[in-house]
């Protein structure tokens, strides 16, 4: 059955065709009878001239408000305040200050002393004799007096010799002196490089004084050996 329809529709093709054709054609012809018409543009000239109106229209006119009157206010005379006066208190009204009673101070008890223990007394230290201080300031004063008086008995020598030389310069002599200011040895530790000089502050010692020790100076020493300096100058 089918391919006799198939057939059937292969022989009938060109009517077909046409009819199809005038079939799509009246339906354009329906479409555009029936269609509704396009919107005509406005006028230019009406345009033109409703925009060259040049007069505005007028503005409304402004709204007016009824004035209200101010009725004036009846002015209030302020009477000045009156402060009650205060009530002075009658005599009956014041109290009676309450009676103190007299307090009689009691007898005072007597309290029995305390006394602070006592500390035992300590015995002060034992205050050592101070011998050798004063030993040594006894030593000091003894040097300072023999040193004294070496000087004083000094003498620039008054040889031919030393006025040709006119020597200067320092001796430095050992003397050995006992308890009783006896001489027992002198010689010359530095030299002032002079031998007059030299000679000269040898022969001042021998032939000199000499002081004894003090009792307490130079304890336990039966002699003491002492340094002095002799100077020579030509202003002598």
């Amino acid at each position: 059955m089918n391919a006799a329809a198939i057939n059937w529709t292969y022989e009938k093709r060109d009517p077909i065709s046409y009819t199809g054709a005038m079939f799509l054609c009246a339906l354009v012809l329906l479409l555009i009878n029936f269609a509704p018409s396009p919107r005509l543009a406005p006028d230019v000239n009406e345009m033109a001239a409703f925009l060259d109106d040049p007069t505005p229209p007028p503005p409304p006119p402004p709204k007016v408000e009824p004035v209200q009157k101010v009725q004036p206010q009846p002015v209030v005379k302020q009477e000045p305040l009156q402060l009650p006066l205060a009530k002075t208190p009658s005599p009956v009204d014041i109290p009676e200050p309450p009676k103190t009673q007299e307090v009689k101070p009691l007898a005072s008890v007597p309290q029995p002393v305390i006394q602070p223990p006592i500390a035992p007394v300590q015995a002060p230290p034992a205050i050592e004799p101070l011998h050798k201080p004063q030993a040594v300031s006894l030593d000091s004063q003894y040097v300072g007096q023999l040193k004294a008086y070496l000087e004083k008995i000094k003498k620039y020598p008054s040889s031919r010799e030393a006025r040709l030389a006119r020597p200067q310069g320092t001796v430095t002599l050992s003397l050995t002196i006992s308890r009783s200011g006896q001489l027992m040895d002198v010689h010359v530790l530095n030299s002032s490089h002079s031998n007059i000089l030299d000679a000269e502050a040898m022969k001042s010692v021998k032939t000199a004084n000499l002081p004894a020790f003090p009792q307490d100076a130079f304890a336990n020493e039966a002699s003491h050996e002492f340094s002095v300096n002799l100077n020579y100058t030509l202003e002598q």
